[in-house]
């Protein structure tokens, strides 16, 4: 047994698991992203007696059915000796089960990574020679290149492995066109073509490789032996047929006979060229051409400097018509009489500077050298040799390849760095301060499983695109890795920093992707890090404000965080000083505005899209069904003096940071309590839903404040509904039940936001005693093309309404979300399909429920 084999489907976890293991001296002798492609691995290993020493399986954060049939697979007595190590995100009885019962595995969290290495010795503990004999691949002795075409991945990497280990170089494909591409592009010698593809069969592909210049030997493999695919095949110009199930040895043995056939048929080709001497003198573009100056033959690099597929579009023709023509065929040009007269007296010449016309009709300033071509003392010709000397940028283009991200055009993260440090040099000599924006779009990986991988890669290229417009002179916009991407923006003011970062957030929301044929807009987490003269190097901001990203993710996501750090205690007085006050007097003069947005009960609305009733542009009241109770929540606005609207994503953390949220709520509460207490002839139950902060829940002088402000106001206080975010951590869950208990007894209730974002979902549910669940936006928005979605959704509402709580799903975008959130047995529904925030004093309550 040999080797590690590494299984798992994300990109970047699989590079953390290979940068560990080469950290430890190991390297995995295979990768696979596929659960099921892992099972039939395993199985031709066995086959071809080249079984694995070492598993490393990535587990996702819920096992779907094929890592379950990987696991089951494993599990079984032919595989019960292979070591296994799983991956998890999170530890979990039915893993640990797993592992007894089967034995020789060992599970490993990723947040400890460092673990792999002692738990894979533990395991097995000759890991470190499995991994020598892994790298061992043997060199190519014969440089016979194959390409081996088959539509199963796993026996694609098998045959791959068994052919590099007789020294030959092996290229794969999994589809009919993708070799056909390959094979356009990159020379082979001997294709082997699996007969069946799910594009077409091996024949069409052999008549399509046999068409190429420089085609390849051709070889069918089948698993069956049919002599009409045989008889199809050496038609098409196949010269062997194999079969799967031979034994490994004939396999090779032929491959070897077809192999020996190649190498003579080179040896042959080597010795015509050598006596040919037509390129003997080869530069870089070549043509050959006879006394008239018809053009005879033109090599591939000719043929691409001119802008030609093939060389049947110049052979035949006159260079002078073509390639140097004269007046008559571009106005105010002459033909080059020099090349002429050398094709036609047999002279040489050397060095010649002239313009060649590309297909496309466009110059091309080339040096030349035209050779007469002798053979047997009997003038045949003229060769020409030419090179491009025109400013073709081609160490630019280098540069740019080693400094940029080819998908988006961005630079890279290497070449980010090193801006960021010359920005930091900037700010050590004059002072100031610049910022770092890390950006990581939100759930990117379920936009690529909605959209599809092309069209995710043109989303991030839109993306680049929209952030690039707006780039002042020394600001940088790289992608860091994936879907992260990086701002550097140059020369900030602090007391405009959060807004400014987190007007890139808003930004993105421009970008749409989408999903179950409804657009939804792009969001992102952003962190941010300040750079100024005492920031002690380009990686540690970078690293900050990454932390600051995973931090804002944390919120919730589609959040702006900051990040101030020991070494950045002046710009944090600076940046809270001034917030302080600017929250002050926001207060003060009224500048906080509340917006209202409807939770509307699900059984209120129809079942027909077309039978929906609107009511001041909200899907309110549908059916009008009696006694159903209304929920309306309050969202809140800064209005800055420019009369511009502040996100509370970026003045609810200073808030908090500066330690002002106590009052702010109270200020929102005092505020609806006075707009409610004049609000008279609605016909229908209804309460407001208003976001409590983490820090007034744990401030006893806030809930005596928020008692005698709800006693003073003479509002119901059942029409209060106080939120708490499920993703704050609360400092102390007795301090949060005795807050919630105490209001409770006054008639407020309690909804717990955002539920299934974080890992004391289940803690906040047991012991918090509140009377709705607000379900999280993003398994909501998945209901209608997720199964996984909806079970989710499904499962959080029989969980909920089994502890006498109603249910609300949140982000409602479209009549599909609202009928798959209907299936899952939800109470209420909110979202932008039902209404979008509205300011609060502009709504007719009375109006909106005209029949009660």
């Amino acid at each position: 047994m040999s080797g590690i084999l590494v299984v798992e489907r994300s990109t970047t976890l699989s590079h953390l698991l290979k940068r560990t293991l080469a950290a430890a001296g190991l390297a995995a002798r295979s990768e696979l992203a596929a659960y099921l492609d892992t099972i039939d691995h395993l199985k031709h290993s066995l086959e071809l007696e080249q079984p694995y020493g070492l598993l490393i399986v990535g587990i996702p954060a819920r096992p779907t059915r094929d890592c379950l049939a990987l696991l089951d697979h494993l599990a079984t007595d032919g595989q019960r000796e292979l070591p296994v190590l799983l991956m998890v995100h999170e530890q979990s009885p039915d893993l640990d089960a797993w592992a007894r019962r089967r034995g020789r595995a060992q599970i490993v969290l990723w947040t400890q990574f460092s673990k792999i290495p002692a738990a894979l010795a533990q395991l097995e503990p000759r890991a470190d020679q499995l991994s020598v004999q892994a790298e061992t691949v043997a060199v190519p002795s014969q440089g016979i290149r194959i390409l081996f075409v088959d539509d199963s991945q796993s026996v694609r990497l098998a045959y791959q492995q068994l052919l590099e280990r007789q020294g030959y170089a092996v290229a794969t494909a999994g589809t009919l066109n993708e070799a056909a591409d390959k094979a356009a592009r990159e020379s082979f010698d001997l294709a082997i073509v699996d007969y069946f593809l799910p594009d077409g069969n091996g024949d069409e592909l052999c008549r399509r490789l046999s068409g190429l210049p420089g085609a390849p030997t051709l070889a069918v493999i089948t698993g069956t032996y049919r002599e009409d695919i045989i008889v199809k095949s050496l038609d098409a110009g196949a010269i062997e047929c194999m079969f799967k199930n031979e034994a490994k040895e004939l396999f090779l043995a032929r491959v070897k006979t077809l192999s020996r056939q190649i190498q003579m048929q080179k040896s042959v080709e080597a010795e015509r060229q050598r006596l040919d001497g037509i390129l003997g003198s080869v530069g870089d573009g070549v043509y050959g051409v006879d006394q008239q100056g018809v053009i005879t033959f033109i090599n591939p690099t000719g043929l691409r400097l001119l802008g030609y597929e093939e060389e049947d579009q110049l052979i035949g023709k006159t260079a002078r018509g073509l390639i140097h023509q004269g007046a008559e065929e571009r106005p105010g040009e002459t033909a080059d009489a020099s090349l002429e007269q050398s094709y036609t007296a047999g002279n040489a010449l050397k060095g010649h500077e002239t313009v060649f016309w590309r297909r496309d009709k466009s110059g091309m300033t080339v040096e030349c050298s035209v050779l007469p071509l002798a053979i047997q003392n009997r003038r045949q010709g003229s060769v020409v040799v030419f090179r491009d000397i025109s400013e073709r940028k081609s160490a630019d283009n280098l540069r740019w390849e080693l400094t940029h991200d080819k998908l988006t055009g961005l630079v890279n993260a290497r070449h980010f760095t090193h801006q960021v440090a010359l920005e930091l040099q900037r700010r050590r000599e004059a002072g100031g301060y610049s910022a770092i924006l890390y950006i990581d779009l939100d759930r990117f990986s379920a936009i690529v499983d909605a959209a599809g991988v092309p069209a995710s890669e043109r989303l991030l290229v839109e993306i680049a695109s929209v952030l690039g417009k707006r780039l002042r002179e020394h600001d940088v916009l790289a992608r860091i890795e994936g879907d992260r991407l990086a701002l550097m923006l140059s020369g900030v003011q602090l007391e405009n920093l959060f807004p400014l970062a987190d007007s890139y957030r808003e930004l993105l929301h421009q970008c749409k992707y989408e999903s179950g044929g409804v657009s939804r807009p792009i969001t992102a987490s952003i962190g941010v890090a300040v750079i100024s003269r005492d920031t002690p190097s380009a990686e540690y901001v970078v690293e900050h404000a990454r932390l600051a990203c995973r931090t804002a993710k944390q919120r919730g996501r589609d959040q702006t965080e900051i990040y101030v750090g020991e070494h950045d205690a002046r710009i944090a007085r600076e940046i809270e000083a001034g917030w302080t006050e600017r929250l002050r007097q926001a207060m003060e003069q009224e500048r906080i505005v509340l917006l209202v947005q409807p939770i509307v009960p699900v059984a209120a609305l129809p079942r027909s899209e077309s039978a929906v009733v609107q009511r001041q542009g909200w899907r309110v009241n549908g059916s009008g069904t009696a006694g159903q109770e209304y929920l309306f929540e309050i969202l809140i606005r800064m209005v800055g003096k420019d009369g511009q609207l502040i996100s509370p994503g970026v003045f609810v953390p200073l808030a908090e940071r500066v330690g002002m949220m106590p009052k702010l709520d109270l200020w929102v509460l005092n505020r609806l309590l006075r707009y409610l207490s004049g609000v008279r002839g609605v016909r229908a139950p209804i309460a407001f839903h208003v976001n409590l902060s983490n820090m007034t829940l744990a401030d006893p002088d806030s809930l005596k404040l928020i008692e005698a402000t709800i006693r003073s106001s003479g509002v119901s206080a059942r029409q209060l509904v106080f939120e708490i975010t499920e993703t704050s951590e609360l400092t102390s869950l007795h301090s949060a039940r005795k807050f919630i208990s105490a209001l409770k007894k006054l008639g407020c209730r309690f909804a717990l936001d955002d539920f299934g974002t974080g890992f004391s979902s289940f803690t906040h549910l047991r012991h918090l005693p509140v009377d709705f669940v607000k379900v999280e936006g993003s398994f909501v928005q998945g209901m209608p093309g997720s199964e996984l979605d909806r079970k989710m959704v499904g499962s959080i509402t029989q969980l909920a309404q089994s502890l006498k709580l109603r249910v609300i799903g949140e982000h409602v975008d479209s009549f599909s979300t609202l009928e798959a959130l209907r299936i899952s047995g939800a109470d209420y529904a909110q979202g932008n399909y039902l209404g979008e925030p509205r300011p609060l004093r502009s709504v007719d309550f009375a109006a909106l429920f005209p029949h009660g």
